[in-house]
């Protein structure tokens, strides 16, 4: 068993798969770690991808996360990039992915690149001196194992090798919390009905119809909920209700499941858990009842937990959302994305988007011009914000990258954690061939090899023509 790597990545989630895949093609001997039986995290459960294009239809996440987008719906295993040019709008597009299909191309891009990868395998803890991680330990069912290498990435998204490593960190809002989520799949759902049922029964203002086509892109949360017209529900249940279909017919993924939890305390994730599984339960008997076109549909799946905000470090840079509204340009940009700050109140059930209609006056005088649509700017992600403070060769990607609460809220989406992830992919193999630390690299020499693997630093105002949805 190889005990020795050039690059340890913690966590083969949205930001992992792409850290190792990148890290790989930049010539490291490179190591995935992932708790779980797939890859991707987030994508794995349904939910379609954000932050891919901005406002202006500008594609500011490219290289590697669009590359296997592409592969994935090659292969029939989605519809991709979905645009929705519409008043009601929180985003301007998202990425629809078959998740079985996504879990077997990035299996094959992660084995292409000769990333290796231990599955059902989780971090235990790490050994430093001074400013460096000289080890980690990982619980196999061979016992514990001890890694070692020049470079670390820690992309389990809680931060767990940071903090173990002595990384300060922040949490939460102050009051303010982000509900976690299970998403869940259901079968033998008559499509045509539900849109006519939309139509009918919930589309109360006349608003451009619901289709499962556009659905996922939709700025009234509450006004979408097919139970709004019961005062009792409408008031305990959440202010929304996501969903996502892929193609496959009569295949549906919801996300309307939201409760508030310690996402670090192991009593109260598994109570929140079992609390989400039973609501899941509880809107596929509602939805059987009340909504046309569910009546014969059942439920398949319940996913895993889904953790919105939990630890976020503190690194050389803290990422604001003042940064992202005024899409300030940053010397040291390794990453892009536009998925804009997207609160789930955890008590409520609330969301609350600030970027429906945010951005600068420049901006939004260009938008004015255009069709007055609701615009998410495209923001520039710096070196620093994944530089943990405290030691140098430990690289961080994904929803615990330093940033604001409010900040966080929109990096976490999976298109800027996917740019981020193959944005320290790129500095990890860099430094581990150069015998250098991630922090002391030229970050010039990061940017230009990012620029070169197709990825996008920004740079430019001009809109990139898009496919219309």
């Amino acid at each position: 068993m190889e005990k020795n790597w050039d690059v340890v990545v913690l966590g083969g989630g949205t930001a992992g798969l792409f850290a190792g895949i990148a890290a790989a093609r930049n010539g490291a001997k490179t190591l995935v770690i992932e708790r779980g039986g797939h890859l991707g995290g987030n994508i794995a459960t349904g939910m379609n991808l954000g932050g891919f294009f901005d406002g202006r239809d500008r594609q500011v996440v490219r290289g590697i996360p669009e590359e296997l987008v592409q592969r994935v719906v090659s292969v029939g295993g989605g519809r991709g990039h979905i645009f929705f040019h519409d008043r009601d709008r929180w985003i301007s597009s998202t990425a629809s992915l078959d998740p079985e299909w996504f879990k077997h191309v990035a299996f094959e891009m992660l084995e292409e690149s000769t990333c290796r990868l231990w599955l059902y395998t989780t971090f235990v803890r790490s050994l430093c001196e001074g400013r460096l991680v000289n080890e980690v330990e990982v619980s196999t069912k061979l016992g514990i194992i001890r890694l070692t290498a020049p470079v670390f990435i820690d992309a389990t998204g809680d931060a767990d090798l940071a903090t173990a490593s002595g990384v300060p960190f922040g949490r939460g809002g102050g009051a303010r919390q982000q509900a976690v989520t299970c998403m869940f799949r259901v079968g033998n759902v008559d499509l045509r009905a539900v849109e006519r049922f939309m139509q009918e029964e919930v589309n109360t203002e006349n608003k451009t119809p619901w289709t499962f086509e556009n659905c996922p892109l939709r700025a009234s949360h509450r006004y979408w909920t097919p139970w709004k017209s019961y005062p009792d529900l409408a008031a305990k249940w959440p202010k929304q209700f996501g969903v996502y279909h892929h193609g496959t017919p009569g295949d549906v993924f919801l996300n309307c499941t939201h409760t508030a939890i310690d996402s670090l305390d192991p009593d109260d994730i598994t109570a929140g858990t079992i609390r989400l599984r039973k609501q899941a339960v509880e809107f596929m008997r509602f939805l059987k009842e009340h909504v046309a076109g569910f009546e014969h549909a059942y439920l398949t799946h319940v996913y895993d937990l889904g953790v919105r905000e939990s630890r976020r470090i503190v690194g050389d840079y803290t990422l604001t959302v003042e940064d992202m509204k005024t899409e300030r340009s940053f010397s040291d940009v390794v990453a892009m994305g536009a998925y804009p700050p997207d609160l789930h109140d955890a008590q409520r059930g609330n969301i609350l988007i600030a970027g429906h209609g945010f951005g600068n006056a420049l901006v939004q005088e260009e938008i004015e011009a255009a069709e007055s649509l609701p615009y998410n700017p495209g923001y520039q992600i710096p070196y620093r914000s994944l530089l943990p403070c405290s030691h140098d060769n430990l690289l961080v990607a994904g929803r615990c990258i330093s940033a604001s609460f409010e900040a966080q809220a929109g990096t976490r989406g999976m298109g800027p954690c996917a740019a981020m992830g193959q944005a320290v992919g790129t500095a990890a193999a860099i430094a581990s061939r150069g015998n250098a630390t991630p922090k002391s690299l030229d970050v010039r020499t990061i940017q230009k090899q990012l620029l070169q693997d197709g990825a996008y630093l920004g740079g430019d105002r001009v809109a990139v023509a898009s496919p219309q949805a």
